[in-house]
C-alpha cells in the first residue's frame, strides 16, 4: 500500500502510464489515484479467499524487482559507465549475488508462480517499450556493448594480423545514399557479415558555411540503410579535396586494428573523375589500402531458381586475383546469391599459355576450396581481347576484373580504355589489390608452379 502507489506514481512522471497517477503539479504530492486502484486491487486479492496464494504471487514480483536492481547496479559498475555514481557505494559482486540469489529463491518457493510472474513483467515491458525515452535515460545494454567492444580491442590489437584473418572493412563513398543503393548493397555483399562497411557521404566545401546538419543526416543514412536492411554504418564528411577527401577519410575511419583496408567507389559520370580515382592507387597502395571502382545497373530481384553468373577475369599479371576471387567468394555466401556460380575466365595468346593457365588454375582452384568453372580462351588474331570481354560477360550478374597501377601521366590513356570496357557490362568492378597479404588472402597452401606470378 506505501509502495506501488508511489512506484505508479513515478512511471506517470515519466510519462510511461496516464498522468492521472502522477498526482497534482504541487511537488511532493500524495499518489492519490494509485492509491485508490492499488486498494482496488488488494481488496480484490483478499476477497479471492486464498491469501496464501496472493501471496505466492505478489512475493514473486517482489523478489523479481530487487533481483532486477541488483543486477543493473552490478552491470552499470562493471561496465564502467562514469554516469554510474550511486550514493551507496556496494561492490558489484555483492550486488550481482543478490540478484542472482533473488530469482534463485523465486523458482525455490514457487517455480510455476515464478513464470507467471516474469511472463506477465515481460508483457508490461513490452507495452511500455516503445514509449521509454532512451535518449534521456540510457540503456544499460549500451554500457555493456561498450565494455565489452574496449575489452576486445585490447584483446585484439595484441594478436598479429595475418592473410587467414584478413577480412574486407570496406569504405562505399556515395555522393547520395538514396541514389547510390546499389553500390552501397555491394559492399555490404562484398563484406558478407566478415567485416565493417561504412558508407560515406563527402560534401565539397568549408565545414562552417556549407548548409549541411553532419548529426540529422548521418542519421538520416542510416535509417535508408535500416530500412533497405544493409548492415552498414552511415558516415558524412566535409572536405575542400575529393582525391584528398577520400584519402584522408581513408586514414582515419577505423580503430585499433579494425582499420577500412578497401575502399570502394562508384563509376564517375565523367572522365576527368575517373582518372582522379586512378590516381588514388598509389597512395592508397602505401595505406595498404585495395581500391575497387564499380559499375553497377539498377538492381533488380533475383527469381526463384535464378542462377546468377559471376565472372571472374583473371589476368595473370598484377596479383589481384587472389582479392578478386575472394570477393566472389563472399558474394556467393550472401542469401539473395546463394545459387550463383563463379566462372574463371582467361584469354591466352596462344595454345602453350592456355595450357599453363589451366594447370595453375586446375590446382589452385581445389586448395582455394572456392567452387568455379575455369575457361580459357585463346585469342585470335584479328580479334580484341575487349570484344571477347563482352561477348563472354556481357550478361553475367557481377564481372570482376583486376586494375593496374597506370604510369603517371597515363592515366587518361588508361582511364579511356576502362570506359570502352566497362561499357560492354551490366554490373562490374575494377579491382586492385593494395593489401599486406598481396597474393596470399586465398591460397591456405602455397601453389607452387611456374606461373606463381599470377
Amino acid at each position: 500500500m506505501l509502495g506501488a502507489p508511489r512506484t505508479l506514481q513515478a512511471l506517470s512522471i515519466d510519462r510511461l502510464v496516464p498522468r492521472r497517477f502522477s498526482g497534482s503539479a504541487e511537488k511532493e504530492t500524495e499518489p492519490r489515484a494509485g492509491m485508490f486502484l492499488t486498494l482496488a486491487l488488494s481488496l480484490a486479492a483478499v476477497f479471492l479467499g486464498d491469501l496464501n496464494t496472493v501471496a505466492t504471487v505478489a512475493t514473486m514480483f517482489f523478489l523479481s524487482v530487487y533481483g532486477t536492481i541488483n543486477l543493473v547496479a552490478s552491470l552499470e559498475y562493471l561496465s564502467g559507465n562514469p554516469s554510474w555514481r550511486p550514493t551507496m557505494n556496494i561492490h558489484w559482486a555483492l550486488s550481482l549475488v543478490g540478484g542472482i540469489g533473488c530469482f534463485g529463491v523465486m523458482f525455490l518457493i514457487h517455480w510455476p508462480a515464478t513464470i507467471f510472474a516474469v511472463t506477465i513483467e515481460l508483457l508490461i515491458w513490452l507495452l511500455l517499450k516503445r514509449r521509454v525515452r532512451k535518449d534521456s535515460w540510457g540503456d544499460v545494454r549500451r554500457d555493456l556493448y561498450e565494455a565489452m567492444i574496449r575489452w576486445a580491442l585490447v584483446k585484439f590489437n595484441d594478436r598479429p594480423m595475418t592473410a587467414r584473418n584478413w577480412r574486407p572493412h570496406t569504405l562505399v563513398f556515395v555522393s547520395n545514399i538514396e541514389k547510390r543503393l546499389d553500390l552501397a548493397r555491394f559492399g555490404a555483399w562484398f563484406a558478407e557479415n566478415c567485416g565493417v562497411v561504412s558508407i560515406c557521404e563527402l560534401y565539397h566545401g568549408d565545414i562552417i558555411d556549407l548548409d549541411v546538419d553532419v548529426r540529422v543526416r548521418q542519421k538520416e543514412i542510416n535509417n535508408v540503410l535500416k530500412k533497405q536492411r544493409i548492415i552498414a554504418f552511415g558516415e558524412v564528411n566535409i572536405v575542400q579535396n575529393l582525391v584528398r577527401g577520400i584519402l584522408a577519410v581513408a586514414q582515419s575511419n577505423g580503430i585499433a586494428g579494425m582499420e577500412s583496408n578497401t575502399v570502394l567507389v562508384g563509376w564517375p559520370d565523367d572522365r576527368e573523375r575517373l582518372v582522379n580515382f586512378l590516381r588514388l592507387l598509389r597512395p592508397l597502395k602505401h595505406l595498404n589500402q585495395s581500391l575497387i571502382l564499380g559499375k553497377t545497373s539498377p538492381l533488380q530481384a533475383f527469381k526463384e531458381g535464378q542462377v546468377q553468373q559471376i565472372h571472374v577475369w583473371w589476368g595473370g599479371l598484377k596479383r589481384n586475383g587472389d582479392l578478386l576471387l575472394l570477393l566472389a567468394y563472399l558474394l556467393t555466401r550472401n542469401a539473395d546469391w546463394h545459387n550463383a556460380r563463379i566462372r574463371i575466365l582467361s584469354i591466352a595468346s596462344n595454345e602453350l599459355m592456355k595450357e599453363q593457365t589451366e594447370k595453375f588454375l586446375a590446382q589452385l582452384i581445389p586448395e582455394i576450396r572456392i567452387q568455379a568453372d575455369v575457361e580459357v580462351t585463346v585469342k585470335d588474331d584479328d580479334e580484341r581481347v575487349v570484344d571477347i570481354m563482352h561477348r563472354e560477360s556481357g550478361r553475367a550478374d557481377a564481372v570482376l576484373l583486376g586494375l593496374a597501377t597506370p604510369l603517371e601521366g597515363e592515366e587518361e590513356a588508361y582511364a579511356e580504355r576502362l570506359d570502352e570496357l566497362a561499357e560492354g557490362f551490366q554490373s562490374c568492378f575494377f579491382v586492385h589489390n593494395g593489401s599486406l597479404f598481396l597474393g596470399d588472402l586465398v591460397t591456405p597452401e602455397k601453389v607452387e608452379l611456374q606461373n606463381d606470378e599470377t
